[in-house]
């Protein structure tokens, strides 16, 4: 078992509200499946939209720390989550929000920083917790999710939050690059692909040496998959993923 770390974590979290050209709520349910063999069903963007909700999860992408605890305010809580783990999407019932971090369910809550950040109703936001660019802190990413409705492909994203790694390129069986020069704390994707089974590299920027690979992904047809880049306990390059998929 990961020890706990105690110490309270603080996060300023980093939100990019681009302008979309499409239309990034749900229609149906959404069932999220873990490389961990958890499940779980959130409401749609729809429903969430009229109950003027935004729909927020978390990953811990942070080793050695279990029981990540996040909330928006004292009055609400996001689960708990474990490193290597997402949390259950949860409804925020504000638009702007100061998010805060405790490393264990029972800690304190002690931003370094107040920081509120707009969200949308109807629409779905993963935030990714991992160690800062410099020194031994934690930071933040906010991503806002598109959850494809499109049933004749996958749809692939990269999360890297591997601190040191520098950038890196993800490689599908074949030698195609699916995604290159990705740089710590950044998303690639999500972009849409042939349904494959099969093994994923991931690589140092120059394409040259693979540094870590994925094996046995089976990507399916509307299924909508992140894979986070990152440490284990050791400091060797470690992964997860999870699928997301709107309910027929």
């Amino acid at each position: 078992m990961i020890p706990s770390t105690r110490a309270p974590l603080a996060l300023v979290s980093v939100l990019l509200l681009a302008a979309c050209g499409r239309d990034m709520q749900t229609e149906k349910e959404v069932t999220t499946r873990t490389s961990a063999g958890d499940a779980a069903t959130s409401i749609s963007g729809d429903s969430a939209d009229t109950r003027n909700q935004a729909l927020v999860r978390v990953v811990n992408a942070v080793p050695n720390v279990i029981g990540l605890t996040v909330r928006s305010d004292e009055a609400h809580t996001l689960p708990s989550v474990d490193y290597k783990r997402v949390s259950s999407y949860q409804p925020i019932d504000r638009n702007w929000a100061t998010f805060q971090v405790s490393g264990s369910p029972n800690g304190a809550y002690a931003p370094i920083d107040v920081n509120r950040e707009m969200l949308t109703d109807g629409h779905r936001y993963t935030m990714v917790v991992m160690r800062e660019s410099e020194g031994g802190g934690f930071s933040t990413r906010i991503f806002r999710d598109d959850i494809a409705s499109d049933s004749t492909s996958a749809h692939v994203r990269v999360i890297h939050a591997a601190k040191g790694a520098g950038e890196l390129d993800i490689v599908a069986p074949g030698g195609e690059t699916i995604f290159d020069d990705v740089d710590y704390t950044s998303e690639a994707g999500f972009k849409s692909m042939a349904p494959w089974k099969g093994a994923l590299q991931v690589r140092d920027g120059d394409g040259k040496s693979t540094l870590l690979t994925l094996p046995s992904l089976d990507l399916m047809a509307g299924g909508s998959y992140t894979i986070v880049i990152t440490r284990d306990a050791g400091g060797k390059l470690a992964s997860f993923w999870f699928e997301d998929r709107q309910q027929a």
